[in-house]
């Protein structure tokens, strides 16, 4: 509508929103039709389910605001639920709760008798050898992280790879959290493919058209009291729905794919989970035939804006336990916390009667760059060269991992005055400052890792009989065991220069960007590219 704000709905004359003499900015009164669930003298007519948006209704004479990012979407939805608790009066609240819908989000992943344990192209790759092997990982940050992982997808097809051909070519590993895991789901199953479309299926597209997301709607208010105000019918189905189809896990197995790993995060354990074969082998259940479409709903299932993801827990058809190293690995004082963490949790899931169901919400939760994916693999990892093939561990001299980073620096100027930070500005620097501590030491954790697994992977190189190393390369012939190397770097905003990196932070968390938005933050990602990997002469 002309006139309003990206996010900003603007009310019908039927329900314009009335002011209240001293009331704080907000809070309003809808005036609109009587719904029958309203009692008679109950102060304010609600209509059941007006318009939806992101923002509060736009008055006149009051200047519009923002478009909410979805952390402010949750932390207002909490404090509006704590403060309708505190006043409403129990007439109304009875009400409310009498209409209120119940949330779908039953699960929808099968028991099985034999979970497989390793995913097909772990095991069996293409047969191209490569020289150079690339591993990505996508952070959360809703659109933008995902048109910012897209644009380095699009620089990788651009930069050749040490030893010829594109780098995109030669990605083995995707790990996706949120926004990210978008994007490393739908290039784990079109490869270059995805190239083609992504930005008119997703990046340019409305992925909250179906998602209750008006802040002053009471039905919302009572769904998130509930655990949640958008359930299965909201982005589940979106997804479905216009971009990964029926696709399933196992679709992303395929060999000769990348290798993806979704990130959500199971809030009871307090730890990552990822939608990988061992974790779903831990409850007894098919890893290949979930959804692609809800792990990665999941993944970014940001706590009250969404209501949780559920997978049952089938622990007694099975008879799974850790693999011995494994279970050594969970008790041993030089395993990473994040990777101790996890075979806890899945050990824990193997009593049925304690954990029946687990709920999993936003992957940025526990993990925002989605590391802890890589770290699982090389931990479970009976081979030294896991999770590489072990064609790929020979014939490989560099193994690149590169992190994506679409997160945002601080914002406002509250430092430069005595009075501040505000309300909103301060829980947008609490919920900043756990999500980059947070980050900043798994990424210190995943640099020691690298350089344990390059010490481990040229021992094993150095072991192996001459035979072996023909029947993968052909020959012996210039081939030097310990000229391996494996680098980990991080590309963000922050690559760019102050001045764009600041315009790009202003590009908010939603699932919703302008046209312009969009264009900015992919061609920021394939500049990036560039700056870092590409030729000196392409630097900018």
């Amino acid at each position: 509508m002309p006139g309003l704000d990206p996010g900003i709905h603007e009310a019908s004359p039927r329900e314009r929103p009335v002011w209240i003499p001293g009331s704080s900015p907000g809070m309003t009164r809808w005036r609109g039709r009587r719904n029958s669930a309203t009692p008679v003298g109950a102060e304010g007519n609600w209509d059941a389910d007006p318009p939806l948006a992101l923002s509060p209704p736009h008055s006149p004479g009051i200047e519009p605001a923002r478009p909410l990012s979805s952390v402010e979407t949750a932390v207002r939805l909490m404090s509006l639920s704590i403060l309708s608790r505190a006043l409403a009066v129990p007439a109304v609240l009875g009400a409310l709760l009498t209409g209120c819908a119940s949330i779908d989000n039953a699960p929808v992943n099968r028991p099985s008798a034999l979970p497989r344990l390793t995913q097909v192209n772990t095991m069996a790759g293409d047969d191209t050898l490569r020289s150079t092997i690339v591993a990505l990982a996508f952070s959360g940050g809703g659109t933008r992280a995902a048109a910012f992982s897209f644009g380095v997808l699009k620089g990788l097809s651009e930069v050749e790879a040490p030893g010829g051909g594109a780098m995109i070519d030669q990605v083995r590993f995707v790990s996706g959290v949120s926004g990210g895991s978008v994007t490393a789901a739908y290039f784990g199953l079109k490869g270059r493919g995805a190239l083609t479309d992504f930005e008119s299926r997703f990046l340019y597209r409305d992925a909250e058209e179906s998602l209750r997301t008006q802040v002053y709607s009471v039905g919302n208010m009572v769904r998130a009291m509930d655990g949640g105000v958008n359930d299965r019918s909201g982005l589940p189905t979106w997804l479905q729905k216009n971009l990964f189809g029926n696709a399933t896990l196992k679709d992303l197995s395929r060999p000769g794919r990348p290798v993806v790993w979704i990130n959500a995060s199971d809030i009871y354990a307090k730890t990552p989970f990822v939608f990988e074969p061992v974790t779903f082998a831990a409850i007894c259940s098919d890893w290949e035939s979930y959804p692609v479409s809800e792990a990665v709903a999941a993944s970014a299932a940001v706590p009250i804006v969404f209501a949780p993801v559920v997978i049952q827990n089938y622990a007694k058809k099975c008879g799974f336990k850790l693999p011995d190293d494994l279970e050594a690995q969970a008790h041993s004082r030089d395993t990473s916390p994040i990777v101790k963490a996890y075979l806890k949790a899945l050990n824990d899931y193997r009593d049925a009667d304690k954990i029946k169901f687990l709920k999993l919400l936003d992957g940025g939760l526990t993990d925002n760059w989605g590391l802890s994916a890589f770290n699982v693999q090389m931990a479970a990892a009976r081979e030294p060269y896991r999770p590489m093939t072990k064609a790929d561990a020979i014939s490989v001299s560099n193994f690149q991992f590169i992190v994506v980073d679409a997160g945002r620096n601080v914002a406002g100027d509250w430092t430069k005055t005595l009075e501040g930070p505000n309300a909103q500005e301060l829980l947008d620097a609490v919920a900043d400052t756990a999500v980059d501590s947070a980050v900043r030491s798994s990424y210190e954790v995943m640099r020691l890792q690298m350089k344990l697994w390059e010490q481990r992977l040229k021992q094993w190189r150095c072991s192996l009989p001459p035979d072996e190393v023909a029947a993968v390369r052909g020959s012996t012939e210039g081939w030097v065991c310990d000229a391996v190397s494996i680098r980990l770097d991080r590309v963000s905003f922050e690559d760019l220069g102050t001045t764009r990196a600041a315009a790009l932070g202003r590009v908010p968390t939603r699932f919703k960007l302008e046209p312009d938005q969009v264009k900015m933050t992919v061609e920021a990602g394939e500049a990036v590219i560039r700056k870092v990997f590409g030729p000196k002469s392409d630097e900018r």
